[in-house]
């Protein structure tokens, strides 16, 4: 009975330190999931901004199509604020690719990688005699 008296003595604070420990692993948990979140999130603005862009673009060319897609970026707020996007006219299809870093919640987050998205449209040409009214 003294022996169980004693072992029990012997554990002062130790449920404290478990505690502390468990609530350190919570809350790395829960960072973790916020940060895959917000990168989850930025990389759906990405592809909604060069899907619309790549719209635009198809139809009014292709400086018209990133200025949509910056549009779009801009309206996203923090998730699209350091996304940039850009385009390409091949011969025959353009194509908007938005890239960029999603927002961290710590500035040591090295783990999270770039966002990047592109979508691609066939340019809307028109035989010339369908062009004229």
């Amino acid at each position: 009975m003294r022996t169980l008296v004693r072992q029990l003595r012997s554990e002062d604070g130790q449920a404290l330190i478990e505690g502390l420990l468990a609530l350190g692993l919570v809350l790395l948990v829960v960072v973790v999931a916020v940060q895959a979140f917000a990168y989850a999130h930025a990389r759906s603005v990405a592809t909604a901004a060069a899907q619309d862009g790549a719209r635009m673009a198809a139809v009014s060319g292709a400086d018209a199509g990133v200025a949509r897609a910056d549009a779009v970026l801009h309206a996203a707020g923090g998730a699209g604020a350091s996304l940039h996007a850009s385009a390409r006219v091949d011969v025959d299809e353009v194509t908007v690719r938005v890239v960029g870093s999603a927002p961290r919640l710590f500035p040591l987050s090295l783990l999270v990688p770039n966002v990047v998205a592109s979508a691609s449209l066939p340019l809307e040409r028109y035989p010339q005699a369908e062009a004229a009214p």
